[in-house]
């Protein structure tokens, strides 16, 4: 498993990966190790890269191997493959690989993935954002700043939300759909259903918990806080949550009767 998100496309950025391919004369392996060396690449995988246990002249070596021009397909077949190996694992994986304007990239170059659609309350996804760090920073600067940053942010990822469902369902028959919600509230028999989903051996060590501290406990590792499925209640305003209400509740009320229960 990659370490953290790939961000392979990501809008309204002009550093994520696919952005370096976009060239007509192709990329070279000394330029894709050279934009990992110099962290480059938008994106915690990117620029913690050493993290994932794989040598930049040994991924080198590995794309040196590929006689075809390089695409980012490639590379990041070649990264997989490397992580595969290193976690002696049946199949390698990523958290949040591609922004989901861009699952057609995923299904043509991997058209056997298992794509696993999380999802949540949109008013919770809204206050996680909210409650960011580097949101919490540019909010910080002037009383300006705090009014349009958080109301940029509640629209903004409002709309995001309403495009990712209309984008599940598009894709529904090749996505495993989830909520944050089973995950917290019914995390042992949800594990063990993606599992069989996956046609993998279900082990323990997959309900170890790790992550964001704001949704685990970090200290005694036992468990996930069901406290986190309402804090955005303590994280809105009367007026936010009217107005992700009235931008989102078509949606949400679609991704609900899909699950066919109330989450």
């Amino acid at each position: 498993m990659a370490f953290d998100e790939m961000n392979l496309f990501e809008p309204l950025r002009r550093n994520t990966f696919d952005r370096f391919f976009d060239k007509s004369n192709g990329v070279s392996s000394e330029e894709i190790i050279d934009l990992i060396d110099k962290k480059k690449i938008y994106g915690t995988f990117w620029k913690e890269f050493r993290q994932s246990g794989i040598k930049l002249d040994e991924l080198k070596e590995v794309l040196d191997q590929d006689t075809s021009e390089l695409h980012s397909s490639n590379v990041i077949k070649s990264i997989l493959g490397l992580l595969r190996k290193k976690n002696n694992a049946k199949i390698p994986g990523i958290k949040y690989p591609v922004h989901f304007r861009r699952l057609d990239y995923l299904f043509e170059h991997w058209p056997d993935a298992k794509v696993i659609f999380l999802t949540r309350n949109p008013k919770a996804i809204v206050a996680s954002k909210l409650n960011d760090k580097a949101t919490q920073e540019r909010k910080g600067k002037s009383f300006l700043h705090k009014f349009l940053v958080h109301y940029f942010t509640v629209l903004y990822f409002s709309i995001e939300y309403i495009f990712s469902i209309r984008t599940y369902f598009r894709y529904a028959s090749n996505l495993k759909l989830m909520t944050y919600d089973q995950l917290v509230l019914n995390t042992d028999e949800t594990i063990k259903g993606l599992c069989r989903w996956c046609n993998l051996e279900f082990e323990d060590t997959m309900l170890e918990v790790t992550g964001k501290s704001s949704s685990h406990n970090s200290i005694s590792k036992k468990g996930l806080h069901t406290q986190s499925i309402d804090k955005y209640k303590s994280v809105l305003n009367s007026f936010d949550s009217f107005l992700i209400s009235l931008l989102t509740y078509r949606y949400y009320t679609k991704i609900k009767n899909e699950l066919g229960s109330n989450f």
